[in-house]
């Protein structure tokens, strides 16, 4: 039997939100942008990754109103080391004290991401489709399958240039921005209530015992305040990224590539936008937040012209 592969992604269509009524075009990321001085080093295993999560979570706090920076500063930020698991969160822990914790299987991801659409940005391939057409069936079908990238999905002429390299570092650095932008969001827009400049941490904590404890002691986020978090997330990119020049930019694509990753998966699961049981089963469908995300950045852009 011919192995199982998902049909080209397209995005729902929904009367009446933006970018997805009868006849519009998709939804797509705004183009990367251009003129990042010099080369980035690449960033290859976990401990790179996490140290990279650590050092943009120190940027978006940077970026945040002094108010909101004295609510977060400090927090700890966990990693749980499950690679099947692709999930982040804000929460308290047994103490009371806040949080933020990403999965393993989260840092894979995106790497993944990263990787391929540098490669697909930089020599007009389409390896971002083949990687997620490749992981979506067995990430759908079990909790041991791992969304790290595969070998073979970059082609080897180009896995190794030091452009692609560089553009991966640089697509990773705006997806985990948008991503714990969202969740540094629920501490201080006061969603987790344990947000208040209490937090002991200020680095990465990787801690495998605690991070299963902490894990089970995250509060239950309803649509409303996830849409919120999406909101004020990426105001935090934006802000942050306009501050990154004449470094590398960051815009709301992270937070659009991210979603479309989520899109995919629910799709590959058969999920409906109508009856969002998908990311943390708390969360609107991705389809629905991706508008949000696209709104507030033009609103942004908007206000912030040049």
């Amino acid at each position: 039997m011919p192995p199982f592969q998902l049909p080209p992604f397209q995005w729902p269509q929904f009367p009446g939100v933006p970018g997805t009524g009868p006849g519009q075009p998709t939804p797509s990321a705004p183009a990367a942008p251009s003129g990042s001085p010099g080369l980035l080093p690449p960033l290859f295993g976990a401990l790179s990754w996490q140290g990279e999560v650590r050092s943009v979570i120190n940027e978006l706090e940077a970026n945040l109103s002094p108010d909101r920076q004295a609510m977060v500063r400090g927090i700890p930020l966990i990693i749980d080391p499950n690679p099947n698991s692709i999930n982040a969160f804000a929460g308290c822990d047994e103490k009371g004290a806040p949080f933020l914790a990403g999965t393993e299987g989260l840092l894979e991801a995106i790497d993944a991401i990263a990787q391929t659409t540098a490669n697909d940005d930089l020599f007009a391939t389409h390896t971002y489709d083949q990687y997620t057409n490749t992981v979506m069936p067995q990430i759908v079908r079990g909790t041991t399958a791992s969304p790290a990238l595969p070998l073979g999905i970059l082609p080897f002429t180009t896995a190794l240039d030091p452009r692609r390299l560089s553009h991966a570092h640089e697509l990773f650095d705006s997806i985990v921005a948008f991503t714990f932008g969202h969740e540094l969001s629920h501490h201080y827009l006061s969603h987790t209530g344990c947000a208040n400049g209490s937090g002991q941490g200020g680095g990465l904590l990787v801690q495998a015992g605690a991070a299963a404890r902490l894990l089970t002691r995250v509060p239950f986020f309803n649509q409303p305040l996830e849409s919120a978090a999406d909101a004020a997330g990426t105001v935090n990119v934006l802000d942050a990224g306009r501050a990154r020049r004449p470094s590398y930019v960051w815009t709301e694509r992270g937070g659009l590539l991210m979603l479309d990753f989520f899109a995919r998966m629910d799709a590959a699961a058969g999920m409906s936008p109508i009856n969002p049981i998908g990311f943390l089963q708390t969360h609107p469908h991705p389809a629905l937040r991706i508008p949000i995300v696209q709104a507030v950045a033009q609103g942004w852009h908007q206000t912030h012209p040049g």
